[in-house]
C-alpha cells in the first residue's frame, strides 16, 4: 500500500513538473508506525524497506523514461527527488508514530505499577497499621479493669507492627510478597484473631481444595476477602460477618456479608476509594471479579469470583 502512495506521489511530480507529496502521507504514516510498534517491528525495517523500494522502483522507472520521455536527464531529476521525499517523509512520521505509540505504552505501564504499589501500601501496609491502632485502643479501654488483657492487645499490636515492617521491605525490595499464603483458611483464620472484637460475631467456612488454585490465586483472593471483613469492620458497624469461601476445580468463589449500615456503591465508586478499587483490580487481574451489593441500612454483601486453570494432568471431561 505505501508503494502504491509513493508511486502516486511520483506521477503528480511529474505532472507538477515539482515535488509533490499528498498530506495524507501522515495519517497512512501514523498508522503504520502504531501497527509496527505493537507488532514489534523496529522502525529500521522500514528504513531498509524503503531502501530496497527505491533502488527498485528507480532503476525500473529509469528504464521507462529513458524510452518515453522527452527529456530524459530532468524527468529522472524529478523522479528520484520526488520518490526520495515521498519516502523520507513516511519513514519519519511512521518513525515518530512508533516512539509516540511506545511511550504511550511507558506510561500506561508506569501507570499500572503506581496503582499496584498502591494496592500493596494499603492491603499490607495500612492493614497492619490499623490492627495495631485498633489493638492499641482496645489496650487503652482494658487497662484499668483487666490488665492482663490489655497486655494481651498490646502483644497483638506488637506482632502486626512487626509485619508490618516485614511487608514493607518486602514492597521495598520487589513490591511483591516473598512468601505466598500457603493455607488460605489458616491466613483468614490468623486475620481474625489480630483483629477480634467483642461485640462482632464472625463466621468462616472454606470449602474444597486449596491445591485446586495458584498460590498467587490464594495470596490474591486473601487480600481481597481481607479487605471486605476489614472494611465491614472499620466502616459498617455490624454485629455479625459471614465469610465464605468455596473452592472448585474451575473457580474459586468468596463472599463477605455483613449487617452493618450499608451504603450507596454508586457513591464510593465515584469517590474512587482505594479499598473498592484495589479488590476489583486484584481480582480483574486474575481474569475474576468483584461484584459489591448494598444499600444504607441494609448491610453489605461482597461476592469473589476469580476462575482456576485447569491443572495439566486432569483430564479433559468436555
Amino acid at each position: 500500500m505505501t508503494a502504491e502512495f509513493v508511486l502516486d506521489d511520483v506521477a503528480a511530480t511529474l505532472r507538477a513538473g515539482k515535488v509533490q507529496v499528498n498530506e495524507l502521507y501522515k495519517f497512512h504514516a501514523w498508522e503504520v508506525g502504531t501497527t509496527r510498534a505493537s507488532t514489534g517491528v523496529h522502525p529500521k525495517a522500514s528504513l531498509e524497506a524503503g531502501s530496497l523500494f527505491f533502488r527498485v522502483a528507480l532503476s525500473h522507472l529509469a528504464r521507462r523514461i529513458a524510452v518515453e520521455a522527452d527529456s530524459p536527464a530532468e524527468a529522472f531529476t524529478l523522479v528520484a527527488t520526488g520518490m526520495e521525499e515521498s519516502l523520507s517523509r513516511r519513514i519519519r512520521e511512521s518513525a515518530e508514530s512508533y516512539h509516540r505509540f511506545l511511550l504511550n505504552q511507558v506510561q500506561e505501564a508506569q501507570g499500572e505499577e503506581r496503582r499496584r504499589i498502591a494496592r500493596e501500601l494499603h492491603d499490607r501496609i495500612g492493614h497492619g497499621i490499623s490492627v495495631a491502632h485498633q489493638q492499641l485502643a482496645l489496650a487503652e479501654v482494658h487497662r484499668a479493669s483487666d490488665p492482663a488483657r490489655a497486655e494481651v492487645k498490646i502483644g497483638v499490636a506488637q506482632q502486626a507492627i512487626q509485619e508490618t515492617m516485614e511487608n514493607l521491605r518486602q514492597i521495598t525490595s520487589e513490591l511483591h510478597p516473598q512468601v505466598p499464603v500457603r493455607s488460605l483458611e489458616k491466613a483468614l483464620l490468623g486475620f481474625l484473631e489480630a483483629v477480634e472484637d467483642d461485640v462482632v460475631s464472625v463466621g468462616l467456612d472454606v470449602n474444597g481444595d486449596e491445591s485446586w488454585a495458584e498460590p498467587r490465586v490464594l495470596d490474591e483472593a486473601f487480600l481481597i476477602i481481607r479487605e471486605a471483613a476489614r472494611n465491614a469492620l472499620s466502616h459498617a458497624g455490624p454485629s455479625v460477618i459471614l465469610m465464605r469461601v468455596d473452592i472448585a476445580p474451575h473457580e474459586l468463589s468468596a463472599t463477605v456479608q455483613d449487617n452493618g449500615q450499608g451504603f450507596d456503591p454508586t457513591c464510593a465508586r465515584e469517590r474512587g476509594g482505594v479499598g473498592l478499587t484495589s479488590m476489583r483490580e486484584r481480582a480483574e487481574l486474575l481474569g475474576g471479579s468483584v461484584a459489591i451489593s448494598s444499600a444504607p441500612g441494609n448491610g453489605c454483601l461482597v461476592e469473589l469470583l476469580i476462575p482456576l486453570k485447569r491443572q495439566p494432568h486432569e483430564p479433559d471431561r468436555g
